[in-house]
């Protein structure tokens, strides 16, 4: 989807935000504070449901206020939201209630690119579990219907386990059957993507890490060879006593290795920020590959990456045929990037939560 028109109403201190004709590439720019982070959080709010800076509705509403409202437009499409400051929310596309964040995600795929942030790398599994399963949901359409029977089931057999004691295996069989059946399902379509995936990685790694040899290996979570139904009998007794489902697709990972070690080990700070933009570009790339455009949010973008490392990034999701929204402190040398490479934009000027347009 590549977005026209935006509006904005009551999110932080941003004064009501309606923009229209926005361009391939939309620079934010202002003082720390201004709002310019609010701009991408209201995106990110709109596509996901959800802020990438805070679980709390209420942080981001603004004061006094019930409610939020993020509401974009393409040629083709109109999408709304409404999130209460119960965490509740109203969706609506061209017109229509729609149920699930699924529809609006489906529309508007989404990628953040923090350059502050090395937390898939260092974070333990569940980020890049996620960043996997955003791609699975985008490109593998039984993905979600496996995933969310799966998470049923999951939580189903998790609540027995934490609530009742001494459960025989028998108890848990039905929990057991389902958990196996779509677990297996889920595993069989990551490994077939992952396979895609690391080809598509490969070519990004070869331009933003040229002198690193990395390899990315999938995890399953349980043991493969002898299937998720075996495990669920064969560590009954471990799950019983810990009050959790220790195997299964839940626990899967990416792992990302060198020659010399494991990656959040071996790679200097700078070196993973690139590595995690090679992922999230090689994952744009393969949606890219089936005609999904990916709208992308920059946060600061100048803050840490050098200047080479800037322009290769703004140069690459232009191939992409990504629209792109930056947040930066200095706007001179985005400007200059997207001069060098004629990338069409829009320059924003944002001064205390009021967002203008700069003649460029």
């Amino acid at each position: 989807m590549h977005i026209t028109r935006l509006n904005i109403q009551r999110v932080r201190n941003l004064k009501t935000v309606a923009l229209h004709e926005l361009q391939p590439f939309n620079v934010f720019y202002g003082q720390n504070g201004s709002g310019k982070t609010s701009i991408l959080e209201a995106i990110h709010l709109l596509a996901t449901g959800r802020s990438f800076r805070t679980h709390i509705p209420k942080n981001y509403i603004q004061n006094n206020q019930s409610d939020a409202i993020v509401f974009a437009q393409s040629l083709t499409e109109k999408i709304g939201m409404q999130k209460l400051q119960s965490g509740e929310q109203l969706i609506k596309v061209n017109g229509d209630t729609v149920a699930t964040q699924g529809q609006l995600a489906k529309i508007l795929p989404l990628q953040l690119i923090d350059p502050l942030s090395t937390d898939i790398i260092d974070h333990g599994a569940k980020p890049r579990r996620q960043l996997l399963d955003w791609l699975m949901f985008h490109v593998e359409p039984d993905f979600y219907h496996a995933w969310q029977y799966y998470s049923r089931a999951l939580k189903q057999r998790n609540s027995l386990l934490k609530t009742k004691r001494n459960l025989a295996l028998l108890d848990l069989e039905p929990w057991n059957k389902m958990l196996s059946d779509y677990g297996e399902m889920l595993h069989s379509q990551r490994v077939e993507i992952v396979e895609q995936w690391k080809l598509y990685l490969q070519e990004d790694l070869a331009q933003l890490l040229p002198d690193l040899k990395i390899e990315m290996e999938y995890s399953a979570g349980f043991h493969v060879e002898h299937g998720l139904a075996n495990d669920l009998i064969q560590y009954h007794q471990k799950d019983v006593d810990r009050r959790y489902t220790e195997y299964g697709p839940h626990r899967a990972d990416i792992r990302l290795k060198t020659p010399l070690g494991e990656a959040d080990v071996v790679l200097s700070r700078g070196q993973k920020k690139l590595l995690i933009m090679a992922l999230k570009l090689s994952q744009i790339a393969m949606l890219h590959a089936c005609n999904k455009e990916t709208v992308v949010l920059l946060d600061d973008v100048t803050a840490e990456l050098d200047l080479s490392a800037q322009q290769r990034l703004i140069e690459r999701l232009s191939q992409l045929g990504s629209q792109v929204f930056i947040t930066t402190l200095d706007h001179e040398s985005v400007k200059k990037h997207l001069h060098d490479l004629s990338i069409s934009y829009q320059l924003f000027n944002v001064d205390q939560g009021q967002v203008s347009v700069v003649a460029t």
